[in-house]
């Protein structure tokens, strides 16, 4: 095993993932070495309960445990000897480590909270420019949106009416506020 920090992946039963971070959280403390990195990557979701919408959340992976640590064989043993805890995820015999591209990715996901937030997407009142089609470069705003038939109806200034147009939602992107031009065509 070699020297150096870097992230690990430890697999546990799905629920188990929080007492495998307290207890590997204790074990470092009790070894009086350096404070370990744990993660457990999760996601906030919107689930209705009955006619109410209810905010959940739910772990981004099932079982796993992100741990950043210089792995040595003690580490490696301690950990191992946890309750709770299942096998490393490994690279024929040592436990593979994480690569730079895939961590960096998951990191700024979930940034300072461990929670990946919720995506903004397009919504009633939004502004978005057509991208595609022959009103491509004319920016409005949503009236409406089907998910179902995955369609939008666009409020449009167009020659100086304004008109609804009902469009694709993939020819539709949403357009910050401060790239907004009064509605209108965009030359």
């Amino acid at each position: 095993m070699e020297d150096g920090e870097k992230w690990y992946v430890i697999y546990t039963r799905t629920g188990d993932e929080l007492k495998v971070k307290r207890l590997i959280e204790l074990l470092f403390s009790k070894l009086n070495k350096k404070p370990i990195r744990v993660l457990i990557p999760k996601r906030a979701i919107i689930e209705r309960k009955g006619k109410k919408r209810v905010e959940k959340i739910k772990f981004l992976f099932p079982g796993y445990v992100f741990i950043k640590t210089n792995m040595c064989f003690e580490v490696y043993y301690e950990i191992s000897k946890l309750p709770h805890f299942l096998k490393f995820l490994k690279d024929e015999m040592e436990p593979a480590e994480v690569r730079d591209d895939e961590i960096r990715i998951i990191l700024s996901l979930v940034g300072d909270s461990d929670i990946v937030g919720f995506s903004t997407g397009i919504k009633i009142g939004g502004k978005v420019k057509i991208i595609d089609g022959p009103l491509k470069g004319f920016e409005g705003l949503i009236e409406k949106i089907d998910k179902r038939k995955g369609r939008v109806k666009v409020r449009l200034n167009v020659s100086g009416n304004a008109n609804l147009v009902d469009l694709g939602i993939h020819i539709v992107e949403k357009i910050d506020n401060g790239e907004f031009n009064k509605l209108s065509e965009v030359s």
